[in-house]
């Protein structure tokens, strides 16, 4: 990776699901083995959750880097160039409620992780966009040091 630092940051918006701006407001403490605890004071709707740490997320976080990182927009910009990425806006989250719905086979369970108050906005946005087989190689992504 062209930025290691960087590593907590997509890890979690990618395994976690939690919202960028959310995972911004985070520091090392609100993580535990087991959870990530988004506070009311750092959450969108204010209200408290915990979300699981997946063991390869678990995996990811035991690299190390930056909670949250500085300079970040300028820093993902370079790392997406470098991998020729396109990016948009909760791309991360996205991916997380796909493949966690597909994975899990639970709208009840995605919901309560992303904080959504109902499964309504998954079954709209997120339902058999990933097979269950994708859904598990996903699930499976671990780091691999060259």
């Amino acid at each position: 990776m062209h930025d290691a630092g960087l590593i907590p940051y997509l890890a979690i918006g990618l395994f976690a699901g939690v919202r960028p701006m959310e995972i911004q407001r985070l520091r090392k403490k609100d993580l535990t083995d087991q959870y990530i605890e988004i506070t009311a004071a750092k959450a969108k709707t204010r209200k408290r959750r915990l979300v699981s740490i997946s063991n390869n997320l678990n995996s990811w976080l035991k690299i190390g880097g930056e909670l949250p990182p500085t300079n970040k927009p300028k820093r993902l910009s370079r790392v997406l160039q470098k991998a020729d990425l396109e990016w948009k806006p909760d791309i991360m989250r996205h991916s997380f409620a796909s493949y966690h719905l597909a994975y899990h086979e639970s709208a009840d369970k995605t919901a309560l992780e992303m904080g959504h108050r109902d499964t309504n906005m998954l079954f709209r946005h997120y339902r058999e966009l990933v097979t269950k087989r994708d859904a598990t190689n996903y699930w499976n992504i671990q780091f691999v040091d060259f």
